[in-house]
């Protein structure tokens, strides 16, 4: 399911952060250009002249957000490759954890269907925590893609609000769970998901949260400039290190067929059979189309 590890390029990953930093510098010299002349006649001009200022700096303030990721990840892949890159290479949502301040992240994309399409994750945990809530159906990143603004839960309301996910992330050290849509204009592609062993995060964690994820969203992955061998894949510091859930998908339907059933109905029994046996969908989902495994 994985895409594939390729290779460490610190040129590569240096020429990311240059670009979003020239590009925050262009941003901010357009913003510049407006906010002087907004003072200037005529005066019927200046809503619009303040309003690409404000636009501007926004722009601004998204590069240089960029930047400092594709900064900390760098740094991260240099220690890494100094100590000769014996542990696991450090993926890219490890950088957007570190910018936020907390232990692990994960970013989850959807179809319009509300079906996986790509996972990220900074660590083991926030990969189990995201494939448990593919299990059960239920969790913070699909409470956000159902609408909410944001989800910002603590220990005392782990378990009271999701039954099956909060005892089963609570086995995996998490305490706290906060997630914020990622949006492109009017429509939401996912959510950026961030866990922690703390009993509860500060509130002030959302707003940072959701200027990272308005990053994400809009400028790291639209950054395709490559693809994998197959032509297709898409290429760059998130994708890399991404899971495509094309594997669960396809199960889905396989079990659809087999049972003559919905596509609904077969991801509830797949759910279903992975949480009875303690097995990560993406596995599960393996099994049925690599190995034939039989739901019914």
């Amino acid at each position: 399911m994985s895409s594939g590890t390729p290779p460490h390029d610190d040129a590569h990953e240096w020429r990311n952060y240059l670009r979003e930093m020239q590009r925050a510098d262009r941003a901010a010299a357009v913003a510049a250009r407006y906010e002087l002349q907004s003072g200037q006649p005529p005066e019927s001009t200046r809503p619009f002249r303040e309003r690409m200022a404000a636009l501007h700096r926004q722009m601004e303030r998204r590069h240089r957000a960029c930047a400092r990721l594709y900064r900390l990840h760098n740094q991260r892949l240099q220690r890494w490759s100094d100590e000769g890159a014996e542990a696991e290479r450090p993926p890219f949502m490890s950088a957007v954890a570190d910018d936020l301040g907390l232990d692990s992240a994960a970013v989850i994309l959807f179809d319009e269907q509300w079906q996986e399409v790509l996972t990220a994750a900074s660590d083991a945990r926030s990969r189990a925590a995201y494939d448990l809530e593919a299990t059960v159906g239920c969790g913070p990143s699909r409470d956000v893609l159902g609408g909410l603004d944001y989800v910002l839960v603590g220990e005392a309301e782990l378990t009271d609000r999701w039954p099956e996910y909060g005892s089963a992330a609570w086995d995996l050290g998490i305490r706290s769970v906060l997630a914020v849509p990622l949006e492109v204009g009017p429509g939401r592609l996912g959510a950026l998901c961030a866990y922690s062993e703390h009993a509860r995060l500060p509130e002030s964690a959302v707003p940072a949260a959701g200027h990272l994820a308005d990053v994400l969203a809009n400028e790291v992955l639209l950054h395709t400039d490559r693809t994998d061998t197959d032509g297709a894949t898409p290429r760059g510091a998130l994708y890399d290190d991404a899971d495509y859930w094309a594997t669960v998908n396809q199960a889905v339907g396989m079990v659809a067929v087999q049972g003559s059933c919905s596509v609904d109905t077969a991801l509830l029994l797949i759910r279903a059979r992975a949480f009875a046996e303690g097995v990560p969908l993406p596995e599960l989902a393996r099994r049925i189309v690599e190995e034939r495994y039989l739901l019914c």
